[in-house]
């Protein structure tokens, strides 16, 4: 008897089985293919018809040999057209900025699934794509777009170039065109060019190239190898950017990172990933750029100005060396986790060198300590001469000084002018204005 009833229960169950599958099979072709191309091309339509500001449209464009670059537009549609609006796409392009908006056709059609084809010349937006323009077709952007889904809430489509195949998306705008723009062109002020990303607890070298708008990412691919370019080209939103090219690593996907304004931070709020600005301290130890660390008498605490002032009576005072021949001054990282205080630098036999020890104390803090070793071209010593007051001010030999690193322009991610203030005496300050030494002659002003 039990044999019987396992018998009809497994014929009850292939029975729904089968009627299931019948079901699902009648649901999926009730409709015929050319009617159901048609809802579906309908339903784009509403979609994209359903824009009060319009849409921001991102794609990514081939670039000579290089990542491809990412450029943005404003476009609102309509039934049938569709209207361009100025934007940072099109402002360097040839007789645009006359323009503050133009208007073209569009369609959609079936190529292997649904394309939207801007088919009508816009000035706006087919420049990159214009076969007639000087550079070579590899170079050609795509004004045609495999259309691949949109989101559940329906304010985010995604697709690819037909040609190219590189990424392609649009984000509804709930806001003017204009304000939209403000909005976005602010996220390319936290795109720092020294930066880390840190992800599946891990720190790893990153950058923003924000004019290709490129992100970069320095990690192995293979488990103990050597940091490698990664390279991902993204889009600024209103409150953060999207990644075209979704980064990856070690099991998490980042594909939209929210900027919190106050840090400076880029955060995943589906994962623990976040772009936060590179450790200071990493510019003095891992840097050798000394561009950015000159400095003059104007940017110095009123303890070091009067320490500069004391240099400047026992140079003169020593018969030795004319102060007046002091030209430039600026700390020099080596790149290797040491440091010297350079005075005139390029200036041949009058470049004076003294080498200072260095180590980090936190993020934000470094510690120096004079080695006692100094080299110029000169057979006599700076230090004894008068120099002593001012390398001394800075660090002393028998003792580490303790600095604070901070900055005075910019914000957390882009940082620029950065002061260095001796902890256990705050009056002790060096201000290492951006680019002094192309606008200041001399290290006393």
């Amino acid at each position: 008897m039990k044999r019987i009833i396992r018998y009809i229960t497994a014929a009850v169950c292939m029975a729904v089985m089968i009627t299931s599958c019948d079901m699902k099979e009648d649901d999926i072709f009730a409709v015929d293919p050319a009617t159901r191309q048609d809802n579906w091309m309908a339903e784009y339509r509403r979609v994209f018809n359903n824009n009060e500001y319009g849409w921001a449209l991102y794609t990514d464009n081939p670039t000579y040999g290089r990542h491809p670059a990412v450029r943005t537009y404003a476009v609102r549609f309509d039934p049938q057209n569709c209207t361009f609006y100025k934007s940072s796409a099109t402002t360097s392009l040839p007789n645009a900025n006359m323009y503050d908006s133009i208007v073209s056709q569009y369609s959609f059609k079936m190529d292997n699934g649904i394309v939207l084809s801007f088919d009508t010349y816009n000035l706006f937006f087919h420049w990159y794509a214009d076969q007639s323009q000087s550079f070579s077709q590899d170079l050609q952007a795509d004004f045609e777009f495999c259309l691949d889904r949109f989101s559940a809430n329906e304010d985010t489509i995604f697709g690819r170039g037909k040609t190219k195949q590189l990424p392609f998306f649009m984000v509804k705008m709930h806001t003017t065109p204009e304000e939209y723009q403000r909005l976005s062109d602010e996220i390319a002020g936290y795109a720092a060019y020294n930066c880390v990303m840190m992800c599946a607890g891990d720190t790893l070298k990153a950058r923003f190239l924000s004019g290709y708008n490129n992100l970069l990412v320095y990690f192995p691919d293979e488990e103990g190898g050597e940091p490698v370019e990664h390279m991902y080209s993204y889009g600024n939103l209103t409150n953060g950017i999207y990644l075209l090219e979704n980064f990856r690593y070690k099991g998490r996907t980042v594909v939209e990172m929210e900027l919190d304004r106050e840090t400076g931070e880029f955060h995943d709020r589906l994962s623990d990933a976040k772009i936060g600005p590179r450790p200071y301290v990493n510019y003095l130890l891992e840097d050798d750029d000394d561009d950015q660390w000159f400095f003059g008498y104007s940017g110095l605490g009123s303890y070091t100005q009067a320490e500069w002032d004391k240099t400047r009576t026992a140079l003169a005072a020593s018969g030795k060396y004319s102060p007046d021949n002091l030209a430039y001054i600026c700390i020099s990282p080596d790149g290797q986790g040491g440091l010297a205080l350079v005075v005139n630098k390029w200036y041949g036999a009058d470049e004076i060198h003294f080498h200072m020890e260095m180590k980090k104390v936190s993020n934000d803090e470094i510690a120096l300590r004079y080695t006692g070793h100094e080299m110029s071209g000169r057979d006599f010593s700076f230090y004894d001469a008068g120099m002593r007051h001012i390398v001394d001010a800075m660090a002393k030999q028998d003792i580490w000084t303790t600095y604070r690193i901070t900055y005075k322009e910019g914000n957390a991610m882009n940082p620029k002018g950065f002061v260095l203030t001796d902890k256990s005496n705050p009056d002790n300050s060096y201000y290492f204005e951006p680019n002094f030494r192309y606008y200041h002659y001399s290290i006393w002003e």
